[in-house]
């Protein structure tokens, strides 16, 4: 006797290969293809295309794990698995040393009341276990959080003893079933890390057969020499390379996916394991502190918003902000860059900072100063950067999965599409809209390749033995109806998600169902 026995659906089976008509069942949690016999439960798929779960190759689904925000946003959209703890934070390790780890917690930007039990993986790990979950989760270790653990927000190298002890904590991490290392070099500390740091810290990910995951260093004026860095650590340590969020920022720059392309061809060519990953929109989104230049971070979280209450100070960042390098003018001014979150002002939310700046008859700039001394990092934005152009070549590549990099921290908290559309948009996009992958094509980016790089050797593909984390939608409804003014609408199209042989969303809700479970990596 089956648990579930599906009918007569159009299978994209992962793998790229054409659609073709089956019966698929589920025993015990695992898919069996041509089933005879009964079955506990029959699904009646005529006019249903049956696929496997999407696996969200760059989520922070570990900042919101066992929410319901957290539950809706990916498994409403067909996600199944969650590959977390990206570019560089993660909720784990904290120091024993009270300072740095409230440096931590205030980067993180929440109080979390076992913070000081949180030394390493193991001891994360039974919190991990703990949450309801309605996708499966795997976790890297994030070299920021490693760095403010061991040397808080100092800029400068580490000394001998310093980087033994990071190095301890990423093999901690690894022997407890990481994917491998993050990065964020972009944001503080990690932005103060050079090139032998991280190569130090990747050759102990390479020993378990891991990835290192960078959101490099710029993608922007830098994004060529970011990659060729990006390569460069992972060539000179051993180890497999995920380019997280690829992407083309500033009007300046658009074109150059052509050369990065190029330069990950090559490495592959030469027997460097690279995958990049990207997300269906133009506009990225983080902490509204991000224009920020990246050496006023080593100040640490408290005395830099201070000091912006400074006109002194003000008037020195100012010209630094407006650079030729600089985040607020890849999105051509303040115009560009769309406030979502800000606590203690709400008045900002969902308007650009210059309108918002013309609202209260402000100068831009002192505006955005006077909302990061009143929200400091709990302050979010979306930054307009990229173009269709570059966002088409690189989420077509042959070498790209699909990664959401969304983040909803609750259902009444404006957010950036992504957090709740990114694999239906995909779909929409790219398929039906502009014709530039087939459905089977855009799958397998969202499902058999992405588990075939990361080691997830039972996932991403409809076959005897894998595990019945599935999905049913009808091919020419599926769309997205998250936007930047809305990002919290549900998609279309998605009938039925299945996880572990257990239906976790059906009829636009969720089940209350929660079968999912951390993976650890096994190299």
């Amino acid at each position: 006797m089956y648990d579930i026995l599906i009918r007569g659906a159009q299978v994209i089976d992962g793998t790229g290969a054409p659609a073709f008509c089956a019966d698929v069942a589920v025993k015990d949690g695992k898919l069996v293809m041509n089933p005879e016999g009964e079955a506990t439960e029959v699904i009646d798929a005529a006019g249903l295309t049956l696929c496997p779960g999407f696996i969200d190759a760059h989520s922070h689904g570990d900042s919101i794990l066992g929410t319901e925000a957290g539950q809706l946003c990916k498994t409403s959209q067909g996600v199944t698995t969650e590959l977390a703890g990206l570019c560089g934070t993660t909720y784990y390790p904290f120091s024993t040393d009270p300072e740095k780890r409230d440096m931590l917690l205030k980067k993180l930007g929440r109080d979390i009341h076992d913070a000081q039990e949180r030394t390493c993986l193991e001891h994360y790990l039974p919190w991990v276990n703990a949450q309801p979950k309605t996708a499966n989760i795997a976790l890297y270790i994030g070299h920021g959080s490693v760095r403010i653990s061991v040397m808080g927000f100092a800029l400068r190298t580490p000394t001998a003893e310093e980087l033994e002890s990071m190095k301890g904590m990423v093999r901690e991490a690894m022997e407890h079933g990481a994917m491998g290392m993050s990065s964020g070099l972009i944001y503080a500390p990690s932005c103060y890390a050079n090139e032998d740091e991280l190569v130090e810290l990747c050759k102990v990910v390479a020993e378990y057969g891991g990835t290192y995951a960078t959101h490099m260093r710029s993608e922007a004026n830098e994004v060529v020499e970011s990659v060729r860095e990006a390569i460069r650590v992972a060539e000179r340590a051993g180890c497999k390379l995920n380019i997280s969020h690829h992407k083309i920022a500033g009007r300046d720059n658009w074109g150059r996916s052509v050369q990065t392309l190029e330069l990950i061809h090559e490495a592959r060519a030469r027997g460097v394991d690279v995958t990049l990953d990207a997300y269906p929109y133009t506009a990225s989104s983080t902490g509204l502190n991000a224009c920020l230049p990246s050496d006023f971070f080593s100040h640490g979280p408290d005395k830099m918003y201070q000091l912006l209450a400074d006109p002194a100070v003000r008037a020195q960042l100012k010209p630094r902000m407006s650079g030729m390098d600089s985040r607020l003018r890849h999105c051509g001014g303040w115009g560009g860059i769309l406030v979502t979150v800000a606590p203690k002002t709400p008045a900002a939310v969902n308007k650009t900072v210059l309108d918002y700046a013309a609202e209260i008859n402000a100068d831009p700039f002192d505006a955005y100063f006077d909302l990061m001394t009143n929200n400091g990092g709990a302050a979010k934005a979306i930054y307009f950067t990229m173009s269709e152009e570059d966002l088409q070549r690189i989420v077509c590549d042959e070498n790209t999965v699909i990664g959401s990099d969304g983040v909803v921290r609750a259902l009444n908290i404006p957010s950036h599409p992504r957090g709740f559309g990114t694999f239906t948009k995909a779909i929409r996009y790219f398929v039906r809209d502009k014709g530039l992958l087939t459905l089977e094509q855009m799958i397998h980016k969202m499902t058999g390749l992405t588990a075939q790089r990361f080691g997830l050797a039972t996932k991403g593909v409809i076959a005897d033995g894998m595990d019945a984390d599935l999905l049913l939608f009808r091919p020419d409804e599926i769309r997205d109806h998250a936007t930047y003014q809305n990002g919290l609408a549900l998609s279309e199209g998605i009938e039925r998600v299945i996880v572990a042989g257990q239906t976790v969303y059906q009829n636009g809700r969720l089940t209350g169902t929660c079968p999912g479970v951390f993976l650890p990596h096994r190299g």
